[in-house]
């Protein structure tokens, strides 16, 4: 019979413990997933690859720069005109429905502090600066990525860079959107997690 009663009383604290227990994590599991603290904690999941990039406003001469990671500027760039459907060359043509945007660009470069890790400034200044990496909005929203044109014969920007210069180029882009916004995205890392860059209107 005492056996019994211990028995009795053992399993009505565990019951008690496992109903409290169960109150405790009510609230949580009415909180949304994206409020978990591991979201926090892990940088690549507050800024994920596939987020949609955060975009710096520059004007046209306006310059835009990249830092080596003790803070020191590696390079600046600035876009000095943009022509939007420039004549085409004696040998070429316009794809029907497409329009050209041919960038003067400036880069200046200083020291590439990071070159040995192998994500320098100047390791990415190529991928960067290219018409792979530019985008265009237009009125109704819509972003379209843009295409190399073929339209116009551009000065092209040096392959690989070297500290201490002054480089000037062209970049030629084909897009659907006369008018709108261009967007020039770098996905490198260099800024952190997730994709960042710089916008223009045209």
């Amino acid at each position: 019979m005492i056996k019994r009663t211990i028995f009795l009383v053992v399993a009505a604290i565990a019951a008690t413990g496992l109903a409290a227990c169960g109150n405790e994590a009510a609230p949580a599991s009415g909180m949304a997933p994206a409020a978990a603290p591991a979201s926090v904690t892990s940088p690549a999941s507050t800024a994920p690859a596939s987020a949609t990039p955060a975009y710096i406003t520059k004007k046209v001469g306006e310059r835009a720069g990249i830092s080596n990671t003790d803070g020191s500027l590696a390079v600046e760039f600035w876009v000095t005109k943009i022509a939007v459907d420039p004549k085409c060359g004696p040998y070429a043509s316009r794809q029907a429905g497409k329009h050209t945007l041919l960038l003067d660009v400036t880069v200046k470069t200083y020291t590439d502090l990071d070159a040995d890790s192998g994500v320098g400034a100047f390791t990415v200044l190529p991928g960067l600066i290219n018409p792979f990496a530019f985008s265009t909005t237009g009125a109704d929203g819509v972003t379209n990525q843009a295409e190399t044109d073929s339209c116009t014969n551009p000065k092209q920007l040096p392959p690989a860079y070297a500290p201490s210069r002054t480089y000037t180029g062209q970049v030629a882009i084909s897009t659907a959107t006369k008018s709108g916004t261009l967007q020039l995205t770098d996905s490198s890392g260099l800024f952190g997690p997730g994709a960042h860059g710089w916008e223009w209107s045209y």
